[in-house]
């Protein structure tokens, strides 16, 4: 019997020596929990006529734990400080330059996110062209808000972070452990200075810096540094995350909540030592989880799932919330009077599982007709005479 072409593939990936099960477990258990945390807790409003946003744990002050255990995004910054670092060490050995390595991880990263604004800019030239722009998504969404765009933050910090690479990388090399600690110094410095000027403005340096950590600490993955590391050592490493993060968040300079900071960096949640802090407990409650997660990975059957998962995780961040505002279009229309509101009434609670429900629908349907115009693209793809 012919395997079909999606096994071969998965098998192939499998069975590459550079790809790290526990890494792929690690980004996609990271993507389920962005994307259900979004879904569950963004609360949308009408306000002349475009959607805004606020997040019910700013109005719901007792959710703040949510946080702690729910901003996951240091984890995939470490998932991609592995990522860049195999792939960089891949081709250093080959004897690529720096430009050819980042040409290529720019362009996985590009070509998503050029379909994604693609596709809502062109949508909105249609409905210009035919009369109706009234209609256009694009007019009735507050750009800033988390929805539809606010996931794009992450791509813009994250393309830097890559365009670093070959630089922080070889610092690693050469200072190891060093690193990431006059990272963390820099923050602490940023923090003191925003105490200080009661301003914002110095924390601009965090949202490379903090980001900057995890990332860094993901090459210690890579090099087999965190992965010889005792289960005691982790457990200490995650209680010594939540240690500090406790100790930050009980001063009255850090917010109890992660995502309800004092300040806001161009529109972006201003990052701190407590997110830090957050991030090193995380990682250290996964590594703790390490060798259970590739025991439960070493059926091929579950490893085929999170690898097929693993590659629609771009996908899914970018249109996750594009999916969300389609659903609670759909349902206000349906007249669901639980879709659009500005307090976490217990109407607006109990209709939660149906708009969950109905994202999850629109997103598969986004994913189905990406899947289909892609595989459209390659069959209609002109061959390359020789």
């Amino acid at each position: 019997m012919r395997r079909g072409a999606q096994g071969s593939r998965l098998e192939v990936v499998a069975s590459e020596p550079d790809r790290d099960r526990f890494i792929d477990l690690v980004r996609v258990t990271s993507m389920v929990t962005v994307v259900v945390l979004h879904w569950l807790s963004v609360m949308p409003s009408l306000v002349n006529g475009k959607v805004v946003d606020q997040n019910v744990v700013a109005l719901i002050p007792g959710l703040w734990p949510l946080t702690w255990i729910g901003d996951v995004m240091a984890l995939f910054f470490f998932a991609g400080g592995y990522a860049n670092w195999v792939s960089l060490t891949k081709s250093l050995r080959r004897g690529e330059s720096n430009g050819l390595f980042l040409a290529r991880r720019l362009r996985r990263l590009l070509g998503p996110t050029f379909i994604f604004l693609g596709v809502w800019l062109g949508l909105d030239l249609l409905m210009r062209a035919v009369g109706l722009s009234s209609w256009s998504p694009l007019r009735h969404v507050a750009i800033g808000n988390t929805i539809p765009f606010g996931p794009l933050w992450f791509l813009g910090v994250y393309l830097v972070v890559v365009i670093l690479s070959p630089w922080t990388a070889a610092a690693h090399r050469r200072w190891g452990i060093a690193v990431p600690l006059v990272m963390l110094a820099g923050v602490a410095v940023a923090d003191s200075q925003a105490f200080v000027r009661d301003s914002g403005t110095p924390l601009a340096a965090n949202l490379l810096l903090v980001w900057l950590i995890p990332h860094q600490l993901g090459y210690f993955y890579a090099d087999g540094s965190l992965q010889r590391l005792s289960v005691k050592a982790c457990a200490a490493m995650a209680a010594t995350g939540l240690v500090i993060l406790a100790v930050l968040s009980s001063l009255p300079y850090y917010p109890r909540s992660l995502i309800n900071p004092r300040w806001t960096v161009l529109s972006i949640d201003g990052p701190m030592l407590s997110l830090v802090a957050d991030g090193l407990f995380l990682l250290g409650v996964a590594l703790v989880l390490r060798r259970p997660a590739e025991a439960l990975l070493a059926d091929s059957d579950r490893w085929r799932a999170v690898s097929a998962a693993n590659d629609l995780t771009m996908p899914v961040y970018l249109w996750h919330m594009s999916a969300y505002l389609v659903a609670i279009a759909l349902l206000a229309r349906l007249g669901a009077h639980f879709v659009y509101s500005t307090d976490a009434s217990a109407q607006w609670w109990w209709g939660r599982p149906a708009v969950i429900i109905l994202s999850a629908l629109v997103l598969s349907g986004f994913l189905a007709l990406l899947a289909w115009i892609a595989q459209l693209a390659r069959k209609t793809r002109l061959p390359v005479s020789r």
